[in-house]
């Protein structure tokens, strides 16, 4: 009697679950570990939904990186673009063109920046059905004194509220950047920052925050000891099959010494807003303790040539990149300066080295600002 009592309660306990985590039916705020499957991957699945935030002051900027990466999205992908106000979004459909994808307002009603990657971690749902989960960071970095900044903060319970139950919105205890993060479907890699920022704050120790994200993530944890103090993609980004590709400002360095005056006066202009190339041993250091420690994760280790600024956020980077898997193809919206052409091209054939077809995306505009293509754009479902 008292084991099938208990078969009947286990039995009523896991229908339980499945109603609290089936989305427009079930409770609004169930525990994260409930309902949320693993971080979604950078490198795996077809991209089936998309997220823009946009301000009109960001259209100069933006602009010419969103009509080229836009404009080569299947129909078959949703591009959620979170805006202020409706004038907002008539100034992003102005400057877009006609994308074939499909382009879906969702009007805030606050301030807000057009900096997308850092507002949250997507995690998969569990199982099909079931209602993505956004990760939003406990707070946001320059909230007090910054509108833009305090509103970024609500922009993932925007998202979920205009979802009709597709995604779900959970504010974690910890502080994060959702740029502070690259992920495949067997890792997720996480900068040395995010431990800085809730050492003493929200974890005793290195062994908790690990303990925490494994827990949340669903994924094994590779906590970076030692990185360039900027987000991940600006500095390596995984491309499946075990491999990642890490920067190499050194590799940057031997091409800008076999280049010609032409093209090295150019990229000596383009690095100016960093108050130059940052080629010094104490930053290679920090590359190359990435590739190791990659390395010693069990990861296959490719390098690409990155410039990155003195100032430690202007980086002409290759790495910042949107992928995709469809059909059985690899593809790659890789960012490409102007004045950088030669570089743009040795960037391309590691990329092609990898498996991957090339898009290439003008983000020129982006670049001085301290972001690029993965900093405007995040991926929220893939198949």
């Amino acid at each position: 009697m008292i084991t099938r009592l208990s078969g009947v309660l286990l039995g009523l306990g896991l229908a339980g679950l499945v109603l609290l985590c089936s989305g427009p039916g079930g409770r609004s705020t169930p525990p994260i570990g409930a309902c949320a499957g693993p971080a979604l991957s950078d490198c795996e699945g077809d991209i089936r939904e998309l997220v823009i935030q946009y301000v009109p002051d960001a259209g100069p900027v933006v602009q010419t990186a969103l009509r080229a990466f836009l404009a080569d999205l299947p129909d078959s992908v949703i591009v959620t673009v979170v805006c202020p106000d409706r004038a907002a979004y008539d100034d992003f459909i102005s400057r877009i063109g006609s994308p074939s994808c499909v382009i879906r307002p969702v009007l805030a009603d606050h301030q807000m920046t057009f900096w997308s990657r850092d507002r949250w971690l997507a995690l998969s749902p569990i199982r099909p059905g079931q209602p993505t989960t956004l990760l939003l960071p406990h707070g946001e970095s320059g909230a007090e004194i910054w509108a833009g900044r305090a509103g970024d903060r609500r922009v993932g319970l925007d998202i979920a509220a205009a979802s009709d139950g597709d995604v779900r919105a959970e504010r974690d205890a910890l502080y994060f950047d959702g740029g502070d993060f690259v992920a495949d479907e067997h890792s997720v890699f996480v900068t040395p920052r995010v431990f800085r920022r809730n050492f003493q704050r929200t974890v005793a120790g290195v062994e908790q925050l690990v303990a925490m994200l494994t827990g949340t993530l669903k994924r094994n944890v590779v906590l970076l000891e030692n990185a360039p103090e900027h987000h991940a993609g600006m500095f390596m980004m995984t491309v499946g099959s075990r491999t990642v590709i890490v920067g190499d400002p050194a590799l940057a360095k031997r091409h800008l010494e076999r280049a010609g005056p032409g093209e090295a006066a150019s990229l000596e202009t383009l690095m100016a807003p960093g108050r130059g190339f940052d080629s010094t041993g104490e930053t290679q250091l920090l590359f190359d303790a990435v590739a190791e420690q990659c390395r010693r994760s069990g990861y296959h280790v490719m390098r690409i040539p990155v410039l990155p600024g003195r100032d430690g956020r202007t980086y002409l980077t290759y790495l910042n990149v949107i992928i995709d898997c469809r059909d059985g193809e690899r593809v790659v919206y890789m960012p490409v300066f102007r004045g950088a052409e030669s570089l743009n091209r040795a960037a391309e054939e590691v990329w092609r080295a990898a498996g991957y077809t090339v898009r290439q995306v003008d983000c020129t505009d982006v670049y001085v600002h301290g972001g690029s293509l993965r900093c405007l754009v995040s991926v929220l479902g893939r198949g």
